[in-house]
């Protein structure tokens, strides 16, 4: 049983603008990532990670070292941390509280920290692509509604990490910095022929046979909702009916979706969550062909 203090309530209006900033300086940490990281299948190498306070990039190489970038959302910080014991901090919520601003401080502490990476200041995945260093509206970072996020990713990665723990293949939990969504990965080890007509992003991330399920925060046309497919897509994915009863099918979207707020109205959300992955996973087995026998993993006794 999950602790109701774990799924606050997380209305988009509620919090607009504070997740606004949140993203976007996400975006500062993942450019971080993408311009120093070795590349990995899927953008592996691109996703940030949940710490308890907030999260980061993880370790990231850098000449001889390392370097790494977290954002703390109760300190209201952003921190570079270096390999040779050297740090940064930028806050997030003084004045002025604009993007140009936190992004200015931002580079400024990896010059003065010796961190030589160029970085590319155009917001990725997002419809307004204002550069980041010319981002001068304000932009409010209230800490408490902060808070309310990290506690529902944070959440769902418990759950998360108890689900996938019985998968034999190649699996991950990433926060991607583009869509600011938290996401559980399952590959079945296939190559696949990735789309021709979704981008350059997608090339390189749909060609492996894949379930995919996260957590997308809302914007303004949308709710918060946990969402879930299945790449290859198997025929007949409108017509599959989930659990729990309140999981659709999205033809907008092309994937199941399970609105947030029918999770935090439920009586378990923890189980409500893992019916909906398994759910999903039950569909790779019967319209999308994958030997649940073969990625089944049975983890040794303690002792």
């Amino acid at each position: 049983m999950s602790s109701p203090n774990a799924w606050p309530s997380l209305e988009y209006a509620s919090w607009a603008a504070t997740k606004r900033s949140l993203h976007l300086y996400a975006q500062m940490l993942g450019k971080l990532r993408l311009a120093l990281a070795p590349p990995q299948p899927n953008w592996m190498h691109t996703s940030l990670a949940l710490t308890p306070r907030g999260f980061s990039t993880g370790l990231v190489p850098h000449a001889a070292g390392s370097v790494l970038g977290r954002i703390d959302v109760f300190d209201a910080t952003l921190i570079l941390e270096t390999s040779d014991g050297r740090s940064a901090a930028v806050a997030l919520d003084e004045t002025p509280a604009t993007v140009a601003r936190v992004y200015a401080d931002f580079t400024a502490a990896l010059r003065r920290l010796d961190v030589d990476v160029t970085l590319d200041p155009v917001p990725q995945e997002i419809p307004d692509q204002t550069p980041l260093d010319r981002d001068d509206r304000p932009a409010p970072f209230e800490r408490h509604d902060a808070q309310r996020w990290l506690s529902v990713v944070t959440a769902s990665n418990a759950i998360f990490e108890r689900w996938r723990a019985r998968f034999f293949g190649r699996s991950g939990i990433q926060l991607w910095w583009g869509a600011f969504d938290f996401a559980l990965l399952l590959f079945s080890g296939k190559h696949v022929e990735p789309p021709t007509d979704r981008g350059y992003l997608m090339k390189y991330d749909l060609d492996a046979e894949m379930l995919n399920v996260g957590f997308y925060p809302g914007d303004d046309a949308n709710a918060a909702i946990f969402y879930g497919y299945i790449y290859p897509q198997p025929a007949g994915c409108e017509t599959i009916s989930l659990a729990p009863p309140d999981a659709v099918w999205s033809t907008a979207l092309r994937e199941w979706i399970l609105p947030y707020e029918a999770v935090r109205a439920a009586a378990d959300p923890a189980a409500a969550l893992s019916a909906f992955l398994d759910a999903i996973y039950g569909v790779c087995g019967s319209a999308g062909g994958w030997n649940h026998a073969e990625l089944s993993y049975t983890a040794p006794p303690h002792r």
